[in-house]
């Protein structure tokens, strides 16, 4: 996910967890609860405050849409940079 990938840092470590239980693990609302120790009703809300979260950072900020004019620069230095920045973003700045 997108937006996690550029503003996930911003979420609580709950929210964090969750997200990342949800959505690069792949596992259901159901495994995370009992993973968490939480109930099913509670992860959805969490998932559901984080992604609201996520989408108030990009209404604000606007870093995917930049990013993604940047990636249509033909200038070679341009895309080598776009390149690094994206790397850093998915591995962890």
């Amino acid at each position: 996910m997108e937006l996690f990938d550029f503003y996930g840092e911003l979420l609580t470590i709950h929210q964090q967890n969750i997200m990342n239980d949800y959505y690069l693990l792949n596992l259901s609302l159901k495994e995370i609860s009992e993973i968490r120790g939480i109930s099913r009703n509670a992860v959805n809300d969490a998932l559901k405050k984080a992604i609201a979260k996520l989408e108030v950072y990009e209404e604000k900020l606007g870093l995917i849409k930049l990013f993604q004019k940047l990636k249509k620069i033909e200038d070679p230095k341009i895309k080598q940079l776009v390149i690094d920045i994206e790397s850093k973003i998915k591995n962890g700045i």
